[in-house]
């Protein structure tokens, strides 16, 4: 691929010729300063042309190890990336040297000390089977387990095994900010044997974190996709909760899948053992399963005495038919009135900020929109971090905000009004309803600022709060035993967006957000409101139906050949010039058309979202087997973003 970036070529002289290795950290000429490098590769193959020499080594010793190199080029390779923008996932903030380590050193002193994990951690009858069926297969284990069915118990018994075998684990999880019950626990358990790897962490902190893993120090490691480049030593387990979450996938270059990475380190490091949870797999996860590529375990029945929560569907036609216009059905207020007078706490989830979808003027049907990126723009009441506390517009894809048009810039109609519902519309109505009720909502709106998510968390795990109004930030794995409701706004809010992931998307979202309700004694209730209540997605998600979901899917991806069936690869041509975006693409397209097997399709459209950031996207799209490997054969202009094993192909 000629637009990656290329690795420089050094002399190693004579006096380091010892001591420079793969993975060494050294000082460097370039231009008319000095600079820090890595050493890549070594080779005695002198070049034609005239090279500067290696000024000498920073450490001893590599700070990056072969297999780290190794991953470093597949990636590059795979998913068409330049190597300095990979190379920047291996490495912390700042390097330091291994004498920091002496620093933390003494509260290891008894990393090798046997850890038992006591009475109360003790595995049920079905938990320790899929516990001894991880540990005797040599697959992928993909753990299929029911909300509430003690899968983060297993992870608890798998890392505790591994790490008195003197071998590091690694716990990845979807979001770190939004899985505090999940690290609380095992820093609970473990104690300083847990290390945590995210952005949000000070750039000293994760620097010195990752130094105690590479010095082997830190046998358990948490964190977001980021975490599976640890500088692990003695690696033996990699656990992906909620396996189906699609953050496992990086948006910016390099668009890598966190799932095929962990496949990868697995294949170069050598007895690695993996497990893949979710309570809804991906499709193409079980698929491997079912076809014995993965090792399938399910995990069918809570812990404990409660069941599943019933699942209520109630049809928003009729509840605008009956003259009912809250955001709230009248089933949605009964239940709320009822859970509250038992002293239960309520979940409302709404996957939509803001107080309203769209401002629409009434008379002429103008729709006021974001001028970079051509979409709606939401309308908020009130923004947080505006100062001036009047209602706003915000572009929720390039920030802009501008203020509300008080009469149509069209027609000049004053009937220019918001419509739809955001969380802000939930809160208010909500407040209006239910006045003496302690409400609190979760959005990126009301948690921009460091650790207030962990805050509202901590009320609401008290008892402080009554109502938890949020987006999908309280759909992830979070435990709240004193809620009995959780009511879905809209249930059919992502099935309108055209791509092939948009079914699953729903199911997944629907059946994790059901499964906050009733983890105690009593099952709970849910209420889906939609407009769609015949949608298989949502019939599905109600009777929590993962199988049959699964065999209507498969099919579906089976009739138009989408993964797993086929591969992906998506290349959008972005450019201010829209006839320019369009042109680079069309070009592109007669290329591939000339070079692939006829097997393969090739589609050309313009993307979902045109425009973006001031800035136009066209869109090919490849199906067929392995299609990335005919990229190398053609040159793509500076303005293409290659996407390998794509999540949407909008």
């Amino acid at each position: 691929m000629p637009r990656q970036l290329a690795t420089l070529v050094y002399e190693v002289p004579e006096s380091l010729k010892e001591t420079i290795k793969i993975g060494s950290y050294v000082n460097i000429p370039l231009r008319n300063k000095f600079e820090e490098g890595i050493v890549l590769d070594v080779s005695k193959k002198e070049p034609s042309y005239q090279t500067k020499e290696i000024i000498g080594n920073i450490f001893d010793q590599p700070i990056l190890d072969k297999w780290q190199i190794d991953l470093m080029n597949w990636i590059a390779t795979y998913y068409k990336a330049p190597v300095w923008n990979v190379i920047q996932l291996f490495l912390p903030p700042k390097i330091y040297p291994e004498s920091e380590i002496k620093k933390f050193e003494d509260k290891y002193d008894e990393k090798n000390k046997h850890f038992a994990l006591n009475e109360k951690f003790k595995l049920t009858k079905d938990q320790k089977n899929a516990f001894e069926k991880i540990l005797n297969t040599k697959k992928v284990s993909l753990l299929h387990g029911i909300t509430g069915s003690g899968k983060t118990e297993i992870y608890l018994h798998l890392v505790e095994k591994y790490m008195n075998e003197g071998k590091q684990s690694i716990l990845v999880v979807p979001e770190i900010s939004l899985t505090p019950q999940m690290i609380k626990y095992f820093q609970r358990i473990f104690g300083e044997k847990v290390a945590i790897l995210h952005s949000k962490l000070t750039a000293k902190k994760r620097s010195i974190e990752w130094l105690k893993i590479k010095h082997n120090l830190a046998p358990i490691i948490i964190g977001p996709r980021s975490a599976i480049f640890a500088p692990t030593k003695n690696l033996g387990l990699i656990i992906l909760d909620e396996e189906h979450e699609f953050s496992y996938k990086q948006d910016q270059i390099p668009r890598y899948h966190a799932l095929d990475v962990i496949k990868k380190i697995a294949e170069l490091k050598g007895d690695v053992k993996i497990v893949l949870g979710s309570a809804t797999p991906s499709v193409e996860s079980y698929y491997k399963a079912k076809n014995k590529e993965y090792e399938l375990i399910e995990l069918n029945q809570r812990i404990g005495t409660a069941n599943l929560p019933q699942v209520h569907v109630v049809d928003l036609r009729l509840e605008f038919q009956k003259g009912n216009y809250s955001v709230l059905s009248d089933l949605m207020q009964d239940k709320i009135t009822q859970t509250l007078a038992n002293k239960k706490q309520v979940i409302l989830f709404l996957n939509k900020r803001g107080s309203a979808s769209a401002i629409v003027c009434r008379e002429c049907g103008y729709i006021e929109k974001c001028p970079g990126c051509d979409v709606p723009m939401t309308y908020h009441k009130l923004l947080p971090q505006s100062t001036s506390h009047k209602p706003s517009l915000i572009c929720h894809h390039c920030g802009l905000i501008k203020e509300v048009p008080i009469h149509c810039p069209t027609c000049e109609s004053v009937s220019i009004k918001h419509v739809g519902a955001g969380t802000q519309r939930v809160e208010e109505e909500v407040h209006k309803l239910f006045p003496n009720a302690r409400v609190a909502r979760v959005d990126k709106d009301t948690t921009a600022k460091r650790g207030s998510f962990e805050e509202i968390y901590g009320k609401f795990k008290k008892g402080e709060l009554d109502i938890l109004i949020g987006t999908q930030m309280i759909g992830k794995g979070l435990h709240f035993p004193n809620v009995d409701l959780v009511g879905v706004i809209l249930a059919d809010i992502g099935l309108h967006f055209p791509d092939f992931q948009s079914s699953q998307r729903t199911f997944q979202l629907l059946t994790q957000v059901a499964g906050r309700a009733g983890r105690d004694k009593t099952a709970g209730e849910v209420v889906f409101q939609t407009y769609m209540p015949t949608n298989a997605a949502i019939e599905f998600a109600k009777n929590h139906d993962y199988r049959n979901f699964y065999e209507y899917e498969i099919k579906q991806r089976a009739t138009f050949q989408y993964p797993p069936f086929e591969n992906l690869v998506k290349m959008s041509f972005v450019h201010k010039n829209v006839k320019i975006a369009e042109e680079e693409a069309r070009e592109t397209y007669e290329k591939l058309k000339e070079i692939l097997p006829e097997s393969y399709k090739l589609n050309i459209y313009p993307a979902l979202m045109f425009k973006l950031n001031n800035k136009y996207r066209w869109n090919l799209l490849i199906q067929g087997e392995n299609p990335s490997k005919f990229l190398d054969q053609i040159v793509l202009t500076e303005n293409c973003r290659v996407d390998v094993d794509p999540i949407s192909v909008s």
